[in-house]
């Protein structure tokens, strides 16, 4: 199996995990704690170093992917263990919680991990999608080595489980009396079908207008056209 570097593409494209999380960086203070977790090809990391935010730290399991990044960030380890009782402005939790066996308890983690104020970025496949559903009519439920149904995935959701997740939160918190996420901001993206196509397809303003039809679609309709289901989470200050 290829290292996560180079399975997991950076995806900047319009209406893409990628071009949401950055949307919400930026103008985010050098001083920014950031915990990138889940790296992969660092790209995300790469962007927010360039606009002068230092203070980057990553988890990446993947011993070869954290060789490639290892310039990127000021610390990367290859388990959470490592940063055991820090706290961060900002954790980067983008397709990630689908790769774990008990995503709830890790999510709960993630936000005792956090300084009052602070954000979590995720991002989720949403196995409700259209194309899911149209392939379970003719009983086909197969696995790939990317997207809704990578083969890695451990969990499967929807935005109804997304949301069962942070409501039971309190259930997960491995602090007495830490503060709870005070906000919780939804929204989708759409497939990346750039990846298919040859850029003189895609990188031209007809393709951004389509992209923008087909995004303001998944935010009406998120349970059958989000590809993907986004939340920022807000903490507590106090």
């Amino acid at each position: 199996m290829k290292a996560a570097h180079v399975r997991y593409e950076y995806k900047p494209f319009y209406g893409s995990s990628h071009w949401w999380a950055l949307r919400q960086c930026t103008n985010l203070p050098a001083s920014t704690r950031v915990l990138d977790i889940g790296s992969g090809s660092g790209a995300i990391g790469q962007v927010l170093k360039e606009q002068g935010v230092a203070e980057l730290y990553a988890v990446e399991i993947d011993a070869e992917a954290r060789e490639h990044v290892k310039n990127i960030y000021k610390k990367i380890a290859g388990d959470i263990g490592e940063f055991s009782g820090q706290k961060f402005d900002l954790i980067l939790l983008l397709d990630v919680l689908e790769h774990m066996t008990d995503p709830f308890a890790y999510f709960g983690k993630m936000v005792s991990m956090l300084s009052p104020g602070g954000k979590i970025l995720l991002s989720l496949p949403n196995v409700a999608h259209w194309s899911v559903r149209f392939l379970l009519l003719f009983g086909i439920f197969d696995y790939h080595d990317r997207g809704i149904m990578d083969r890695t995935h451990y969990q499967f959701f929807t935005r109804k489980r997304v949301r069962q997740m942070l409501r039971g939160l309190s259930a997960y918190s491995t602090q007495a009396g830490e503060p709870q996420l005070k906000r919780c901001v939804f929204d989708s993206s759409i497939e990346p079908v750039e990846f298919l196509l040859p850029e003189a397809m895609w990188n031209n303003l007809f393709w951004r207008a389509i992209s923008k039809v087909r995004l303001a679609i998944a935010r009406i309709l998120p349970g059958f056209f989000a590809f993907q289901h986004l939340v920022l989470a807000e903490k507590e200050r106090t």
